[in-house]
């Protein structure tokens, strides 16, 4: 048998084989997918679907699982689609149709919708969001004559928290121990919720997490702090965090500390005199709860007639009296504890600007009686000291060292004394030498009076005879001896 031509090729042969009719569709389906190819190489009649990579959902609200379709100016859209991955395979959820309008299952026909169905659109709405819709979702886009086009996206179904702030267990009570303040509780939330505390004072938080059956989880932060009285009703800030909150959730909570009462009394001025009217003291105090009991009473005897108790304020109903000074203590109660707060009253003679006035007259007076004095006594010493007569100086001056006075002129210098003279013998010459004066005076009528001989002296060097002696008289018997010379 002679080969055909084209024979020596395997598909010249096995083209030969087949019907005329099949040989002629194979050529014209390889003619369009040659023609297909080229066109998606060119980009000519391209198309795409953008879809995003993932999207959350927030469980019992809507969300929206956006498809947008680019189609080449020669495509024309048959068909777009999404569809929903399943372990047992993919189901159709929704189609649109430009021809024949939109699909969508029983099993979401209550639920589900296109946004805005066009060529260009395919976007879903999925209401009503369960756990049960997490998954992985395709759209899809038909075209004739290049086809179909799909990209997916996984929806991730978000549990947006409870939140919300609790007291704790104790009442925070001023001076007390680390209590806890408040609580604030983020509540079944799928991821677990961001929970802290805001504040500036200086305590400290707790953290605990609970994992729920539904696969969420609970936040429980707890504020821990030593009470104190002074930051009685500022606020602390609960912030929570969280994706499925648009913006960070903040609840504030204000701080509630107890304490005794804080006592002031008010209405005593320290210018409280006998007769005077319409005064009253008043307790006030500062507390928390609010004080539930008042008392006034007198310390120091029984409160007097003319004075009445009124809530928290003493009235004295008639002018005040020397008596009333005295103690007088205020107290207060609350829930917590009682305080007290004492006042010392002393009533003056008189108001404290008479008594002003009056110390301001008297100084006066006083100032003036001390310069009239001092204005005599002036008077009294200048006119004594120019009556007086001058002074006369009748006392021996002895001579002093160098150092003290000059010494006297030559002519007044007594011999000295030698060393070794007894005053003694000093004296016996000056009694001797005064009366040989007096002897000559009365020209020799009185007879001389012997006087004995000076001491013994205790050395024959020291003999009276050999010494120089000179006294002198000024009306005294008194001896100066010159201590300026090196003897004594």
């Amino acid at each position: 048998m002679q080969p055909t031509p084209g024979s020596g090729s395997g598909d010249g042969t096995i083209v030969k084989m087949l019907p005329a009719h099949r040989r002629s569709y194979l050529g014209q389906q390889g003619k369009v997918a040659l023609f297909h190819l080229l066109c998606s190489i060119t980009g000519v009649w391209g198309s795409q679907v953008v879809v995003p990579e993932r999207v959350n959902a927030v469980l019992g609200k809507n969300v929206t699982l956006p498809c947008q379709v680019e189609v080449g100016s020669n495509l024309t859209l048959t068909q777009s689609s999404w569809e929903r991955r399943l372990p047992s395979g993919s189901v159709t959820v929704a189609v649109y149709n430009p021809q024949y309008g939109i699909s969508i299952p029983p099993d979401y026909i209550h639920r589900l919708y296109f946004r805005s169905p066009s060529s260009h659109d395919a976007t879903i709405v999925l209401g009503n969001v369960g756990y049960a819709d997490v998954g992985i979702y395709t759209c899809k886009v038909a075209t004739f004559p290049l086809g179909n086009t799909q990209d997916s996206t996984t929806v991730n179904v978000l549990v947006e928290p409870k939140v919300y702030v609790s007291a704790g267990s104790s009442a925070l009570i001023d001076g007390g121990n680390d209590t806890v303040v408040a609580t604030c509780i983020a509540e079944r939330a799928r991821p677990p919720a961001e929970v802290s505390w805001e504040s500036n004072l200086f305590g400290q938080s707790e953290v605990q997490l609970f994992d729920e059956a539904n696969g969420t989880t609970s936040t429980q932060v707890s504020y821990l702090w030593q009470p104190t009285r002074h930051v009685q009703g500022h606020a602390l800030t609960c912030v929570v965090r969280h994706p499925a909150l648009q913006s960070d959730f903040r609840i504030p909570y204000q701080l509630n500390v107890q304490f005794a009462p804080d006592i002031s009394v008010v209405g005593y001025d320290g210018d409280w005199y006998v007769g005077r009217r319409n005064v009253q003291m008043t307790c006030k105090a500062n507390a928390n709860p609010p004080p539930n009991h008042f008392r006034w009473i007198r310390l120091d005897s029984e409160m007097q007639e003319g004075v009445e108790i009124m809530n928290s304020t003493l009235l004295f109903l008639r002018p005040l009296q020397r008596n009333d000074s005295g103690v007088y203590r205020c107290e207060v109660a609350n829930d917590i504890n009682l305080r007290s707060r004492d006042v010392r009253i002393l009533i003056q003679d008189q108001s404290q600007a008479k008594r002003s006035n009056s110390i301001v007259v008297a100084g006066a007076v006083m100032g003036a009686v001390l310069a009239l004095f001092l204005i005599t006594v002036f008077i009294i010493v200048i006119l004594t000291a120019r009556m007086a007569p001058p002074p006369a100086f009748t006392d021996k001056v002895i001579d002093l060292p160098p150092t003290h006075k000059p010494p006297p002129p030559y002519s007044e210098r007594a011999p000295a004394v030698p060393l070794g003279v007894h005053a003694s013998q000093v004296a016996w010459l000056c009694q001797t030498r005064t009366a040989d004066r007096r002897h000559e005076l009365t020209g020799g009528q009185q007879p001389r009076t012997t006087r004995p001989g000076p001491p013994a002296t205790r050395s024959p060097t020291q003999q009276l005879s050999r010494l120089q002696w000179v006294c002198h008289q000024s009306g005294t018997d008194q001896v100066y001896i010159n201590h300026r010379e090196h003897y004594v």
